[in-house]
């Protein structure tokens, strides 16, 4: 079976709006929440974990319960027909409260709510749009897609961080309402283009299998599914890693590198940006890559770039050797991220890829609630944020341990077989 790169790329304008949501929500909540709430750092950093809470809880549930779900028009849509519409909505509605009501306590618990039900709403939605794109796509073309996807994702972040960004920074109303609008033309474009009954390859299968949807989940103790865990443990270790360098790389920079503190600000910034924009300018070779050599083998030669990338990083600061090691820190990370998911979905079956989904989200978003608490309190310990490189390393090696484990996920042969059949691809 061939891929199909249109369908992809208009199922990639879901995530391009999720994308766009978040890029927005990360820049400018924390600015809200201290400029017109006076939350300190501790309590903003909570009220931004809302979503990292909710993804390992609501994201795996929803996603793995899609998987039963048979309505007209099909198992993922109705989830993502809702959840999109509504996170814009409440997303337009946030900064609105500020204005209207000031600054009062009871202002703050309404503009809270309001997150949490948009962060909701993005939960509910966000796995069942991943999950379409294994449901589309045969096994041997997943990696490809999942670059389609992951470019589309980074185009809305680059939308933000160079234009509704800027719009948003001096009026903030209308920056939210255009990143809105978007994310509500993006789920039309998706419920228009991608019709379930007929595009999703196994929906006979998937549909037909009447076993409760949470069985699939108590399932996976079995010892079978040895691989997973030890894939999920990688996962989980290696953005462990890539979170701790993300989160504290230019406040380290800012106050420890020895720079005048607004040029390294500003050096840092750059340098996370030629990470993003190498990993998305590689999302699609990357994939491409994987089909050829095989994803384990990708993502290894992944986790030793970023092995290499973060060890060059430790010893300079040479501003044009920065930008390169984080071009290629992306490069590695692009290797990496596009595959893993792929990765993961095919060590279940065909009526699991909801399920497996949800899998993948809890692993990388356990990460992303550990890390940062974590680097801090060896940060704090040691004295120095420079730790976070060492600690990066530490991680990224670990994740190689686990990943050495794998020996499933590579979908060639009697597994190709297996999924064409529904069946277990890794029995």
């Amino acid at each position: 079976m061939k891929i199909d790169y249109k369908k992809l790329f208009l199922l990639g304008f879901g995530f391009m709006s999720v994308s766009i949501i978040w890029s927005l929500y990360n820049a400018d909540i924390p600015v809200m929440l201290q400029k017109h709430y006076g939350l300190s750092n501790f309590a903003t950093g909570w009220v931004m974990n809302i979503d990292n809470i909710l993804a390992v809880t609501l994201i795996p549930l929803v996603a793995a319960y899609s998987d039963r779900v048979n309505t007209r028009i099909g198992r993922r849509m109705p989830f993502i027909i809702t959840g999109l519409p509504l996170m814009a909505l409440f997303f337009a509605v946030a900064p609105w409260i500020p204005l209207l009501l000031g600054t009062t306590r009871a202002s703050f618990y309404l503009f809270f709510s309001v997150l949490v039900l948009m962060n909701m709403a993005a939960a509910i939605s966000r796995g069942p749009v991943i999950a379409l794109m294994p449901d589309i796509t045969p096994p041997e073309h997943r990696s490809p897609a999942n670059g389609v996807i992951n470019f589309m994702g980074g185009l809305g972040s680059l939308m933000v961080y160079f234009g509704i960004g800027r719009l948003s920074s001096t009026n903030r109303v209308l920056g939210f309402a255009v990143a809105s609008v978007i994310t509500v033309l993006a789920a039309l474009v998706v419920y228009l283009s991608i019709k379930e009954r007929r595009d999703s390859i196994y929906y006979r299968e998937q549909t037909n299998n009447a076993e409760p949807w949470w069985k699939n989940l108590g399932a996976l103790l079995n010892r079978q599914f040895r691989d997973l865990w030890f894939m999920l443990l990688a996962i989980f270790f290696w953005f462990i890693a890539y979170n701790a360098i993300e989160t504290f790389y230019v406040v380290y920079m800012t106050l420890e590198s020895g720079l005048n503190a607004v040029q390294a600000e500003n050096l840092a910034k750059l340098n996370l940006g030629i990470t993003a924009l190498m990993f998305m300018v590689f999302s699609l070779p990357s994939g491409w890559i994987a089909n050829r050599v095989g994803r384990k083998r990708t993502i290894t030669t992944g986790l030793f770039t970023m092995l290499l990338a973060v060890t060059g990083i430790m010893f300079t600061r040479q501003p044009a050797m920065l930008n390169l090691l984080f071009a290629i820190a992306g490069i590695g990370w692009a290797l990496i991220n596009i595959n893993s998911l792929p990765m993961v979905v095919d060590m279940g079956s065909a009526v699991q890829l909801g399920a497996f989904t949800g899998l993948y989200y809890f692993a990388s978003q356990s990460a992303a609630i550990v890390s940062p608490p974590l680097v801090g309190f060896v940060s704090d310990m040691a004295g120095t944020k420079y730790v976070m490189f060492p600690y990066a390393l530490v991680f990224f090696l670990l994740a190689v341990l686990c990943l050495s484990a794998v020996r499933k996920g590579d979908v060639t042969g009697s597994e190709e077989r297996a999924h064409q059949k529904g069946g277990n691809a890794i029995e």
